[in-house]
């Protein structure tokens, strides 16, 4: 107790694997907050995690790389919260049914800038109205990402994209034609027959068919292909 985040993370864990950057770390267990970079040195007691947006809990630390979707993150959490509600309150068993609605809704790229203050206020009600902890604690992971990772979520509403590439909805498979060599190893890998081309000529991929699953990328020994 009072050990910092980044000696944790760092000292003891042995940093982020793969040398990636750390983006941030989830705290408590499902029902807590994530944290960021600027939070490191904050001492790991339960007043200082409180104040930060988070809680001891569980003693979970689930520390995230620069390639994590924080929107992604919230609706994983809030999934899982969903399906815990005993279902004895309204709030609860309600308002963590709708905001995972809401954020299922964000990350498949349908979402409207309004989402993100019916997203707040529901929060706010569910963590105020709820009978147990696990009803006032689960908006968390959400009023969290909401506060520090809030660019995220607008990059997925106005700009329909997913900062982390994680998202399956806002993915696009392309190919370079100044890459591409025609060796045709990607349209025979391809599951649905989405990629168009003949033998010796640039390949194309049609999105309308596309169901983003990578296998081209993995296939393609020229690195033509990439998504974004």
């Amino acid at each position: 107790m009072g050990t910092t985040l980044r000696q944790i993370i760092f000292d003891i864990g042995g940093g982020i694997r793969g040398g990636k950057k750390f983006k941030a770390v989830q705290i408590g267990g499902p029902s807590g907050g994530c944290l960021t970079e600027e939070h490191l040195d904050i001492s790991m007691d339960y007043d200082s995690l409180i104040k930060a947006g988070a809680m001891v809990g569980s003693g979970g630390l689930v520390v995230m790389a620069e390639d994590t979707c924080m929107v992604e993150v919230a609706r994983f959490f809030m999934n899982f919260t969903k399906n815990e509600s005993c279902g004895k309150c309204v709030p609860c068993r309600e308002g963590t049914k709708n905001l995972l609605k809401i954020l299922e809704k964000i990350v498949a790229g349908k979402g409207e800038m309004e989402d993100l203050d019916r997203l707040e206020q529901l929060a706010l009600t569910v963590k105020d109205g709820s009978l147990c902890g696990l009803g006032k604690t689960a908006p968390n992971p959400v009023l969290s990402t909401l506060k520090y990772f809030k660019d995220e979520y607008i990059a997925h509403i106005r700009d329909h994209k997913c900062p982390a590439g994680v998202c399956t909805a806002m993915k696009k498979i392309s190919i370079d034609p100044e890459k591409c060599k025609g060796c045709t190893k990607c349209a025979r890998t391809c599951p649905v027959g989405a990629i168009e081309g003949t033998v010796k000529n640039p390949h194309k991929i049609d999105q309308s068919k596309c169901i983003k699953c990578e296998a081209c990328l993995n296939a393609c020994p020229f690195k033509a292909i990439s998504k974004g």
